[in-house]
């Protein structure tokens, strides 16, 4: 089954409001994309733009719903995750609402409970935002 096919409620643990990706993209063995379009309502939308927490969020999300992907595929449930830390954090501009951004995550590491992932987040085929985050599992 392909990523795209699944609803993203099904693939990670949040809801509206702190839902922040919209659909899976594609998901790869040790990679994923995502995509969110950001609208005024949105949670971390102020003053016209999506928020540095916006971002930062809609990264690991896109980490959760890999991971829920994955446990999917091998009839497994979808599991909690939550930020260890992030190290390397450049945000280089602010999306405005009314616009979709994508993102795509490459899983560099997984030990002892903790999955490292490096995340990017496009706008207009432009990074606006990457960083590593350290991501622990539940």
């Amino acid at each position: 089954m392909n990523s795209a096919d699944f609803n993203i409620t099904d693939l990670i643990p949040q809801r509206p409001p702190m839902q922040m990706i919209d659909k899976l993209i594609y998901a790869g063995d040790r990679s994923a994309g995502g995509s969110l379009f950001i609208r005024d309502t949105n949670l971390f939308s102020e003053k016209g733009y999506l928020r540095e927490s916006g971002l930062i969020e809609f990264i690991a999300q896109t980490a959760a719903a890999y991971t829920g992907y994955r446990n999917k595929l091998n009839s497994s449930f979808v599991s909690e995750g939550y930020i260890g830390a992030i190290k390397n954090l450049v945000i280089s501009s602010l999306p405005p609402v009314n616009s979709e951004i994508q993102s795509e995550i490459v899983v560099e590491n997984e030990i002892v409970g903790f999955t490292i992932v490096t995340g990017k987040v496009f706008y207009r085929n432009l990074i606006v935002a990457e960083c590593e985050m350290r991501i622990l599992g539940k």
